[in-house]
């Protein structure tokens, strides 16, 4: 179905971290993308039967769906970066059409003792970077569809207006999967719990406008600096990330993240900022249009995942290539128009 013309607008991708819980992952419904730089293992054993991704009906279509964004997503990793792992996820749904959030995800967690530091260990990003799982076989992460709105599932033509881009969604949540993720709570606690100096790779980065680090050099947190979070839209307040590759795929200067001035759980911080009129066309923005979507990154984007530390080819390319090449090839629309919702 169609969203009437009036209600076009944007609606959150959500992420989420998780502390290691222990899954354990059995009979399992798999579905495995093809071999690649990332390939992915998807578990549907959450999937209520006759619901979700087991649906009598659009079920197939909902799994064939997933496992070629996981391909074209291996695909688009794979031009940047030579990282290589096999990922599983743990794949839930739900079907909420008066719900704003399109999806979510998120990497499992663990800690290595360490008490202080960037030691927030993402299992997903680790077993990209170092080959060596830190779940012991478990899920490694999880990933959130809601199917109560209006999905375009082809990879081959663009997504009308009306309807939300499968695949610019899932390819933002497999980024936040991968690390592109604050660890830090609305009230400056580490994920790890209150009093904990345990942080995520992507809070080494984080910043005010005036330069001031969020994580101090003896890892506590700046109170003062960590306000910003909630201090409105960049380049002029809010939270920034300054990661080398990232300022100089933006000019020299730090990257505005999402930081409205009410938190907005899942989404404050951990995206590029949507009200920013130079960033709101990316993918990582903290909300989806209907219609044309970004299925390629950034040259922003690839900078904040080499800050992350992610091994970039002998020759990256440059995004704007990538995304016409795909364009040649009829896979994606590039001429992004996004309107806010009424």
């Amino acid at each position: 179905m169609n969203f009437p013309m009036q209600s076009r607008g944007r609606l959150s991708r959500l992420t989420h971290l998780m502390v290691s819980s222990g899954l354990v992952v059995g009979c399992l419904a798999f579905g495995s993308s093809a071999n690649a730089s990332i390939s992915f293992t998807f578990d549907y054993s959450d999937n209520t039967a006759g619901a979700g991704f087991l649906d009598a009906t659009f079920g197939v279509d909902r799994q064939n769906a997933l496992v070629t964004a996981g391909n074209a997503f291996s695909s688009l990793f794979g031009q940047y970066f030579t990282n290589s792992a096999n990922i599983v996820l743990k794949v839930t749904s739900s079907d909420d059409p008066q719900s704003s959030n399109l999806a979510s995800a998120g990497s499992e967690a663990t800690w290595d003792g360490v008490t202080s530091g960037f030691t927030y260990q993402e299992v997903v990003r680790n077993k990209l970077l170092t080959g060596t799982d830190l779940n012991d076989g478990a899920a490694d992460g999880s990933v959130n569809v809601n199917w109560g709105q209006p999905w375009h599932l082809d990879l081959s033509s663009e997504a009308p207006y009306g309807q939300y881009d499968f695949y610019s969604t899932v390819f933002h949540e497999f980024t936040h999967a991968i690390g592109f993720s604050s660890s830090i709570n609305q009230d400056g606690t580490s994920a790890f719990g209150a009093g904990e100096k345990v942080w995520s790779a992507f809070d080494e980065f984080l910043g005010d406008k005036n330069g001031n680090r969020v994580i101090q050099p003896d890892y506590s947190l700046d109170p003062a600096a960590w306000a910003a979070s909630t201090g409105g839209a960049s380049p002029a307040e809010g939270m920034f990330f300054y990661g080398a590759y990232a300022m100089a795929a933006n000019g020299g200067n730090p990257v505005g993240l999402y930081s409205p001035t009410t938190w907005e759980d899942g989404s404050s911080v951990s995206h590029l900022d949507t009200d920013n009129p130079a960033l709101e066309a990316m993918m990582m923005t903290h909300a989806g249009p209907d219609g044309p979507s970004p299925r390629v990154f950034s040259a922003v984007e690839v900078g904040v995942l080499r800050d992350l530390g992610y091994t970039a080819v002998a020759a990256v390319p440059e995004p704007e290539t990538y995304a016409m090449m795909l364009a040649g090839l009829g896979l994606v629309g590039w001429q992004v128009r996004r309107r806010r919702a009424a």
